[in-house]
């Protein structure tokens, strides 16, 4: 058998650089957008206060809208992934819950940047469309879900309803979220929004029905 190579100090090192160059664009991005608004900002300004190239910057983004919105598209990406993952047999509530977990603890590992973030977007109107595409992404998503798991008996437009409520469900928690400087915990205010929205289409999510990681004290 031939050797097996093992990646170096070397490459490990690259890999840091790139993710300490990506963060300080995005950083420095997200900071330029709010103090002087998003449309007053070009490439040249957010490169020239990271000391980088217009070609290194293309090198992370594909624009200022894939600097602000990328992260959240993958949000999305990750979501389809983790639905992939739920049990086959798994209720669409249940699998709802674990996954907007999930996706809440992406947005709260750094939760400075991504209140940042969601600030330029709200400030911002031509980021309104784009990320209105990315809500429908999730919507889509949820109602493929909803559709494989028709609870008997429901209202045949479950899927559409469910997968409406998890998106209003998101969008309002986000809003809190933002509006108390990430004072809350972000996953409990969106399951608590979407617990609401869902009664009456699929039932009231019970203690035993939710995964252990999104049972939480409410009050």
């Amino acid at each position: 058998m031939g050797k097996v190579e093992t990646p170096g100090p070397a490459v490990g090192l690259r890999a840091r650089k790139k993710a300490m160059t990506r963060e300080s664009l995005e950083s420095a991005a997200l900071r330029m957008f709010l103090d002087r608004g998003y449309d007053q900002v070009r490439l040249e300004d957010i490169c020239e206060a990271c000391t980088v190239s217009i070609r290194t910057y293309f090198r992370y983004f594909t624009s200022k809208e894939d600097l602000v919105l990328g992260h959240l598209r993958e949000h999305l990406s990750l979501a389809q992934d983790l639905f992939a993952r739920r049990p086959p047999q798994e209720s669409t509530l249940t699998a709802l819950h674990a996954v907007i977990r999930e996706i809440c603890h992406a947005y709260t590992e750094q939760s400075n940047r991504e209140l940042a973030r969601l600030r330029v977007v709200s400030a911002t109107p031509a980021l309104e469309a784009p990320l209105n595409a990315v809500f429908a992404g999730f919507d889509q998503l949820v109602r493929t879900v909803a559709e494989a798991h028709p609870p008997a008996g429901r209202d045949p437009q479950h899927a559409k309803l469910v997968a409406a409520a998890a998106v209003a469900a998101f969008r309002v928690g986000l809003e809190i979220w933002v509006a108390t400087e990430a004072g809350p915990d972000l996953a409990d205010l969106v399951l608590d929004n979407l617990d609401k929205l869902t009664v009456g289409v699929l039932g009231a999510a019970t203690s035993e029905e939710r995964p252990p990681e999104s049972r939480s004290v409410r009050s």
